[in-house]
């Protein structure tokens, strides 16, 4: 990874020794995480397989900071072919220094795709985001673009992973959320010595939940070793599989006790249109719960377009963030899957869809 990360992590290793418990977790598969410092041919990566390494992770590009505008990593190309050819799986990782911006997270995803294809890594492998500077004070608008880069990749056809060291995600991110929307894609660093380790000491897992790789070296025979204990990096699973559409809420939802249906009777400004899965969505910021993402896009096949009185436009064709105010109605009922005092998840179009309580009348 990258080599400001080597020294913060390997700083934190001896202030954050009471963060790794034993947990009896067993080593599962090792591999390796190369850039364009390492060997690219087939005789490197066949070295790495001799002593028990079964995948590697090539860095295929960045942008922001030291990247530049977009940094292209020369030998990912073949990096990728020589490491399949020695008989390993293969995954790549892209340095994302966007802070907090949604906007560059989604074109960091775009130069991601870009490399990846460019590489020749296959449709359905994982790419993984290096995210470990350049973050914004606020946890939730951090995890928000980090959940866009993730969810461009996975619109992609590509499975997301997402890259950090302990310090750094405890003090700028909220993995709750990007482990509820992408279950054990998590690939975590964290250091017990930076003296060379050539296998993981498994009694000195770190004790976060999701964990899909665990980072434990930045001296495994030179290059950094890792750590497998969930799953693999098989590209012949769909990307569809990884990922689920969570509830959002700042307290724990309760069920109704029966069927309830909430009902709209206003006119709502589409603050814009934004695509998710291949499917198209509408958001209106008041009505969906602070940090707008995912959770509360709404279906535009509920969408009745409207004037700004309620009457029903001739042409229901979207005009598409193009600075033109559009309205709409929700005129059927909804189903009210589950509500806390402020807010509600209602079935829409057949999606779960949070939105504040005070937009509905419940019944």
């Amino acid at each position: 990874m990258n080599k400001l990360k080597r020294t913060a992590v390997a700083l934190f290793g001896a202030v954050a020794f009471f963060v790794a418990v034993a947990t009896g977790v067993s080593a599962n598969t090792n591999g390796i995480d190369v850039a364009s410092y390492q060997g690219d041919s087939q005789q490197y990566f066949s070295s790495f397989k001799q002593v028990g390494d079964q995948f590697t992770i090539v860095k295929l590009g960045g942008r922001g900071g030291g990247e530049g505008a977009h940094y292209t990593n020369p030998k990912a190309y073949n990096q990728i072919q020589n490491a399949d050819r020695a008989g390993m799986q293969t995954a790549g990782y892209f340095w994302g220094e966007f802070g907090d911006s949604v906007n560059e997270a989604s074109y960091h995803a775009q130069l991601a795709v870009q490399d990846a294809q460019n590489a020749g890594l296959a449709k359905g492998s994982y790419i993984a985001l290096d995210y470990e500077a350049g973050a914004g004070a606020n946890k939730a608008n951090n995890t928000t673009a980090i959940l866009t880069f993730m969810n461009a990749i996975y619109a992609a056809g590509y499975k997301p992973m997402f890259y950090s060291y302990t310090s750094y995600v405890n003090s700028y991110v909220d993995l709750i959320r990007i482990n509820a929307r992408y279950p054990n894609a998590l690939w975590l660093a964290w250091y017990l010595t930076t003296a060379h380790q050539a296998t993981p000491p498994m009694q000195y897992f770190p004790n976060y939940s999701n964990v899909k790789i665990w980072q434990y070296a930045d001296n495994h025979y030179g290059v950094d070793g890792n750590v497998m204990v969930n799953g693999s990096l098989d590209n012949a699973k769909p990307a569809e599989q990884v990922a689920a559409k969570p509830s959002q809420s700042t307290t724990t939802p309760t069920k109704p006790s029966k069927t309830q249906y909430a009902t709209f009777s206003g006119v709502y400004v589409a603050d814009y249109w934004t695509t998710w899965n291949n499917k198209i969505y509408g958001v209106n910021n008041d009505m969906g719960i602070p940090v707008i993402d995912y959770n509360n896009y709404m279906p535009i096949s509920a969408f009745t377009l409207t004037d700004r009185y309620g009457h029903k436009l001739s042409n229901q064709t979207i005009k598409g963030n193009n600075g033109q105010m559009e309205y709409f109605t929700l005129n059927g009922k909804y189903k009210v899957l589950s509500q806390t005092a402020t807010a509600v998840k209602v079935q829409i179009s057949g999606e779960p869809v949070w939105m504040m309580k005070s937009f509905t009348t419940i019944k």
